[in-house]
């Protein structure tokens, strides 16, 4: 066990000398009493003591005297002064003497417990305190506050931790006034903190540095004898960590709020994604199909065309609120950036931004050699396009904007709008020479609350924060500057070095998909979704069959095959997409199966992958986009130059 701290009590009060040992023993002490100097010189030839608690104003021998005996005896002992007719001439010989702090009676037992305790501490770290000629000057010192003493503002004295904190020389400062060199008076307020009954504050403030640099302080101020009247004493402590540490707690909790937003809104977007994902099935699908039996010349071709692309167009909004919310995951294969971007460029969505903003020029300058990435093509498209938006809406007028594409090696982390880590990367910069983003506004422009765009007129602004989690989803990094020319975005990818570039598939000829009258059973808590996929289905040359629950499609194939299933991942009530599998497996396996879904968390995907499906259809999905993976997991050696 340890060994107890032990306080030798010096008083000729007895009763004063019980009371205080019985306080003491309470907080775990071991208490010896003295009631003269005699007695307590005996008692400290026997014993060594941790404290020695002594009263000024002894039958036989002073304080003072039997503290110089005690720090010349006895340096392993610290001392503490409790008198009741306390002086300042007193006090600063006591000091002299080697004490550690001078307390008047009668002193809260939680003070003179708190000074015991802090003064046993202060013997072990600072043994060398004890042979100083001032021992209020070395107190000070040992302190990590300033110290100063002054009257009517004029500094009288200082300590060496309060020169080192405002880089003065003490000589420096003695005569001035603190208003002067120390303190900004136009700073200074009070804190909403408890105040000891002896002093002023605590108050916060600016401390001015010799070289004009400012910084926060604390302080608190107590009222003293010093030569025969009365002047202040403050204790002055640099809260320039504390004040970082408060900014830091300040950005966690907005953290920590805008995290429990997102989980709100995830719940919101995953549940509300289902759904509409439903209803744009019927709008996106339904005029595909007519289009596929109308002639080219029919009257209304362009409105169903219209109708067709906005159905495609509030998929992609609900595919951003997931990508921002919930983190949806994205299937990635090995690309080159340029082929994307030469895509982009003749895109119908480029062709819109430059009807909107026909002054403004889009210059591509694209590395020849460029190394591949492994991405999702469609998000790191949707990433650009909205970089491209946002530089053109900036610029609001003719001006300049530039995509590059480049090879970059960083061999030491690179300090920008984040740390970006070393390592080869693709680099993918939208510079504009628009006016540029405040310094204000920089710090919030990839948060999903925070956005500029007028609502119904330039977009959801949820464009950056797309950008945001689609980059960090594919291990990568973002850097943005921003001044009064313009504003430069710089995405930066990993290499892959080891995989083999596919390039965009443009869309197949739907008869190099078309089936044999395989049975496939749809399996969907939809009905309007079970209709749809029939006619698709039908259509593409397949013999389709339906279920409305995992549990029916299960029991269903018990008594018959199909040569594939097509399940839906969420279905509400009853087992999900992955359950209906795991156990269709158990009755037939190897049976074949796609999973069909508005929103998949990596834990879903991952799960199905491991019972074997490969293929996955996001929800609404088009004609070609299930006839392709119905063809790849029916017939996986199937290609149209085969057909």
């Amino acid at each position: 066990m340890p060994r107890l701290h032990t306080v030798l009590v010096i008083d000729d009060e007895v009763h004063l000398c019980n009371s205080l040992a019985i306080l003491l023993k309470a907080d775990g002490y071991q208490v010896d009493t003295a009631n003269s100097g005699a007695q307590a010189f005996c008692l400290l030839q026997q014993h060594a003591y941790s404290v020695a608690l002594v009263d000024m104003d002894l039958p036989d021998i002073s304080g003072n005297h039997i503290a110089a005996r005690i720090r010349d005896e006895h340096p392993g002992t610290a001392i503490v002064i409790l008198t009741g007719n306390a002086t300042i001439d007193s006090a600063v010989e006591s000091l002299r003497q080697g004490v550690y702090d001078y307390l008047r009676k009668p002193c809260p037992p939680d003070r003179l417990l708190r000074t015991i305790a802090r003064s046993i501490q202060h013997k072990q770290l600072k043994q060398d305190l004890y042979n100083s000629e001032k021992r209020f000057r070395q107190l000070s010192q040992a302190t990590w506050e300033g110290i100063i003493i002054y009257d009517r503002g004029e500094l009288l004295q200082t300590n060496n931790q309060l020169c080192r904190m405002f880089g003065y020389e003490e000589s420096e400062l003695l005569g001035k006034q603190i208003f002067d060199v120390l303190l900004d008076r136009s700073t200074i307020q009070a804190m909403n903190m408890p105040a000891d009954a002896d002093s002023v504050g605590p108050f916060e403030a600016r401390g001015i540095k010799k070289d004009g640099n400012s910084f926060p302080v604390e302080f608190r101020v107590k009222h003293i004898d010093f030569q025969g009247r009365q002047v202040q004493v403050a204790a002055i402590r640099d809260v320039t960590d504390s004040e970082i540490a408060l900014q830091q707690k300040m950005t966690l909790m907005e953290k920590l709020a805008d995290a429990k937003r997102m989980e709100s809104l995830g719940l919101m977007a995953s549940s509300v994604a289902h759904d509409l994902n439903n209803i744009m099935a019927g709008i996106i699908t339904y005029p595909e199909l007519l289009l596929m039996d109308l002639g080219a010349d029919f009257k209304y071709r362009e409105e169903l065309m219209m109708i067709r692309e906005a159905g495609k167009r509030a998929a992609a909004v609900v595919n951003d609120l997931l990508t921002v919310a919930r983190g949806a995951t994205c299937k990635k294969e090995v690309h080159n950036v340029n082929g994307i971007i030469t895509d982009y460029f003749n895109s119908v969505e480029f062709k819109e931004l430059y009807q909107r903003f026909p002054a403004v020029q889009i210059t591509p300058y694209l590395e020849g050699k460029l190394h591949n990435i492994n991405c999702s093509a469609m998000h790191l498209c949707k990433s650009i396009m909205n970089l491209a938006n946002n530089a053109a809406e900036a610029i609001q007028g003719k001006g300049q904007v530039t995509l590059t594409t480049k090879n970059i090696t960083l061999t030491t982390p690179h300090q920008g709008y984040e740390t970006i880590e070393p390592g080869e990367y693709v680099l993918i910069s939208v510079q504009d020479d628009g006016p540029g983003i405040s310094a204000q506004d920089l710090p919030q422009i990839f948060s999903p609350f925070y956005s500029k765009k007028v609502m119904g007129r330039s977009g959801t602004g949820l464009g950056l924060a797309v950008v945001w989690n689609t980059v960090h989803d594919h291990a990568g990094f973002v850097d943005v500057t921003s001044d009064n020319n313009g504003s430069l975005f710089s995405l930066y990818f990993p290499v892959d070095k080891f995989g083999v570039s596919k390039p965009v598939q443009q869309l197949p000829v739907i008869s190099q998909y078309q089936g044999n009258g395989e049975k496939i059973l749809v399996v969907d808590d939809q009905k309007s979704q079970r209709e749809i996929a029939s006619r698709l289905l039908s259509r593409l040359g397949y013999h389709p069959l339906t279920a409305q629950s995992g549990e029916e499609a299960v029991e269903y194939l018990k008594k018959a095959t199909v040569d594939l299933v097509i399940l839906d991942m969420m279905m509400d009530p009853g087992i999900n997409g992955c359950e209906t599998y795991e156990r269709i497996l158990q009755q037939a396996p190897g049976q074949k199966a796609i999973i069909t879904t508005g929103y998949s968390n990596a834990e879903d995907i991952n799960r199905a992958m491991h019972l074997g499906i490969s293929q996955f259809v996001k929800k609404p999905y088009s004609l070609h986009e299930l006839a392709q993976a119905l063809k790849l997991e029916i017939n996986p050696h199937h290609s149209p130059a085969q057909s």
